[in-house]
This record gives C-alpha cells, structure tokens and sequence, in this order.
C-alpha cells in the first residue's frame, strides 16, 4: 500500500509530514512521491496567503483528476486551510476526510483503521495539546538536519494574519520534554536541529522562555548547531545573541520584520519600530560579525505610499538582509486588513516586490564579499553532478568541488566566487 504525503508551507508543515510519514512507513506502508502511483494521498495544506489558497485547491482538483481516472485512492486534507475553510474543502468529492490542527498527529491511525479495518471516521477535535506535539523526532534518516517543534498557534493579532485562525492560541511543549527530544536527535547523529513552531520568541513553559531552553542545549556535549526558525522581533531575548558566540548556536536569524515603515508596521499592529528592528541586526552583528540576516516583508499593504516604501527599503538596507522572502500584501478572509481602505493596485504591488528584491540581490553580494578567499564552516549534505552542496553555520549555501568531503560533518572550505546569480550561495575550492 502506497501513500503520498503532500506538503506546502512553512518548516512546521514539513516537520509535521515527516513524522505522519515516518509513523505511516513504520505501519508498514510505502511512502512514494509519485502522486499517481499512491493509494492513499494525505495534503498537508497551508493558507499564508491567498496565492497558498489558490494553489493548494489547484493541487485538490488535480487528485480528484487521478481519483477519477484509478478510482479507489483514499484522499486526507490537513493543515491550516482545512482548518480554516472546512466547508470548502469538504464540497470536493474527491475528499474523503478533512483533519482539524488538534487531530493532524493522529492521521497515520485514521489512514490504518481505515485501509485495515474499511472504517471511515471523523476525528473530534479535542484541545489536549499532547496530540499537537504528538509528532515523533524520527522520520529524518538520511538527512543531515531534524526538525524539533516546541510551540504551536500564536496570541498575537497582526492584522494581515489568518494563522491565529487556524492554528489557535500558543502552546509550548514542557520544557523537559523538549530537552529529552533534543537530546534523542543528537543521538540519532543529526548536526543541526532547527527549533520551530507557529511563533517560537512566544516559547514559555512554567516561566521558562526560549532562552533558558537554548541554554541547556548548548550544555549537551558532542559537535552539533541549532538554527533557529523565524523569530518576531519585538519578543526575541537579546541576551541570547550571546549563546552565538558559542558555534552551537548557528549565527543566523530569520525575522519576520513585514515591513520598514513606522506607519505600515503600526497598522499591521505589530509592536516594534524601524529603529528598533535596526538595532537588533546591529546588536547582531557586534555579536558575531559573520551573522547572517534572511526574513519576511510584505509589500503593498493597505495604505502603503511611496515614501512608506522608500522607508521599508532603507530599514532593509540598513539592517543588512542577504536574502528576503517577498509577498506582495493579499487580502485573508476574517482579518482587519482585508477590510481597510486604500489597497494597493497590484501592478504596485509587483513593481515594489521586483524593487526590494534587487535591493537584497545587492545586499547578498555585499555581505558575501565579506566571505571571499576566507574558510567557512559547513555541513556536507548531498552531492549532486560532482558538486557537493550544503549549508554553513550562517545560512549561505555552500556550494564545493571537493567531493572527499565527509557528509554529515561539519568541514571547511574555502570561498572562491560569490555566485552573482543566486542571494544564497556562494562556490567553494
């Protein structure tokens, strides 16, 4: 019996799938990535923005079309569309059950219970949050970096954001628990474990926040990096820039900045200022001068003018970004900003994602020149047209010719080109 497991969306979704088809192949099923040769297909489904919408209900008329055609394929739809657009979803015929975020963890006994046993039931949503952390740490065999999820759902109410909707109000899981996971995966041998959740800064467990727990990580022996996943800016800890100075935790962070704007920033009601995302990169950076920056922006948000723009691009500038992930503003359904007057045109929209990109293509090459002709710390994680690629401490992507590298191991190499074509990487000797 083959399943496949169709995942969009943020490192969370993915961390989610690994272990729902880790726990599917340990019940004794394949799991393939060829859709049309599956008999049971599960989406894991995301609803960021409307584009996400679009595409994963693109991505279920398309298993309607192979359902129609082999017949008998049992389809699952999880994730925060199926949360939040339910109804939706269940008009498909092709779908036979939609999984609410409480009960996602428990999909690999609906699938067995099902295929076993012919019964087909709809799983109560519950809010015990063991079945929300109930994803093993298993599931990675043969990677070099492993997933850890600490906290879920979010408390904050950006106007823009349908997430809070879908997945809840914060959870975390209990600190020891976290710890004991940990400790498994270095076990397991995985040289990079990135701690993830919906809004990771929002971590408490009994009073113990994100930075005491990143604190008894990098007490555990052995050679091995945490990464950190997104962070918001206004609840990230400085003091845990200082955990940097020890290689254990990566010098990198992903902040979810959205916006550069004084103005813009207030209307998303997100509580921080230009000012102070700046000092937070500067902060960084006298920490370890290495640091690499990537993130989020959201450009044509309701009432955004061309000079709110133009500040957008300086704070961009300023703090020094050598890759951005840009999404032009779409309206979610249930938020305050779908409501609010002056939309953007969409043309704008556009013209201002191709403008900041440029920026950041600039901004990479800067920060990349810093690298040139200097040895950087990677991992080897796959060899590919004699060319081995992986990932340094800082997030640039490594990109060598020397195939002795040892694969799961942290080694060396030495920067030789900067690789205008791509804000990521950069060629090693």
């Amino acid at each position: 019996m083959k399943v496949a497991i169709l995942t969009h969306g943020c490192k969370l979704n993915q961390y989610e799938s690994f272990s729902i088809a880790n726990k599917l192949s340990e019940k004794g099923y394949t799991v393939t990535e060829n859709l049309s040769e599956a008999d049971v297909v599960v989406f894991n489904s995301c609803t960021v923005t409307d584009k996400a919408d679009k595409k994963a209900f693109k991505l279920i008329k398309s298993v309607g079309k192979i359902k129609r055609i082999r017949g008998n394929v049992f389809f699952i739809v999880t994730g925060c569309l199926a949360q939040t657009d339910t109804d939706k979803i269940e008009e498909f015929e092709s779908v036979d059950l939609v999984v609410g975020i409480n009960s996602k963890s428990r999909i690999p006994e609906i699938v067995d219970k099902y295929v076993k046993l012919g019964i087909l039931e709809k799983v109560e949503e519950n809010n015990d949050i063991f079945y929300r952390f109930n994803f093993d740490a298993k599931g990675f065999e043969g990677r070099t970096r492993a997933f850890l999820k600490i906290q879920d759902g979010c408390n904050r109410k950006c106007s823009f954001c349908k997430v809070p909707l879908a997945r809840g109000k914060s959870v975390s899981l209990e600190f020891d628990e976290v710890i004991k996971r940990f400790k498994n995966l270095i076990e397991l041998g995985y040289k990079e474990v990135v701690i993830t959740g919906v809004n990771i800064t929002n971590y408490n467990s009994n009073g113990k926040r994100l930075k005491e727990l990143l604190k008894e990580m990098v007490k555990l022996k052995g050679e091995f990096r945490i990464r950190l996943s997104s962070i918001m800016p206004d609840e990230f800890d400085y003091e845990i820039l200082e955990l940097m100075k020890d290689s254990k935790l990566a010098p990198h962070l992903h902040i979810s900045i959205q916006s550069g704007s004084d103005y813009i920033i207030k209307l998303m009601k997100r509580g921080y200022t230009s000012s102070s995302l700046i000092e937070l990169a500067e902060r960084a950076r006298k920490i370890r001068d290495d640091v690499g920056l990537t993130g989020d922006v959201i450009v044509g948000f309701p009432g955004e003018t061309d000079e709110h723009f133009k500040q957008t691009l300086e704070t961009v500038s300023q703090m020094g970004f050598f890759r951005l992930h840009v999404f032009p503003f779409s309206p979610r359904k249930g938020t305050l900003a779908a409501t609010m007057l002056n939309q953007v045109p969409e043309n704008v929209k556009k013209e201002r994602e191709k403008i900041l990109l440029n920026l950041v293509k600039e901004l990479s090459l800067e920060f990349k020149k810093k690298f040139l002709g200097k040895y950087i710390r990677f991992i080897p994680e796959e060899v590919e047209d004699g060319k081995v690629f992986g990932y340094a401490d800082n997030y640039l992507r490594i990109i060598s010719n020397n195939t002795n590298l040892k694969h799961n191991e942290f080694e060396y190499a030495k920067i030789v080109d900067l690789n205008p074509n791509d804000m990521t990487s950069v060629i090693a000797d």
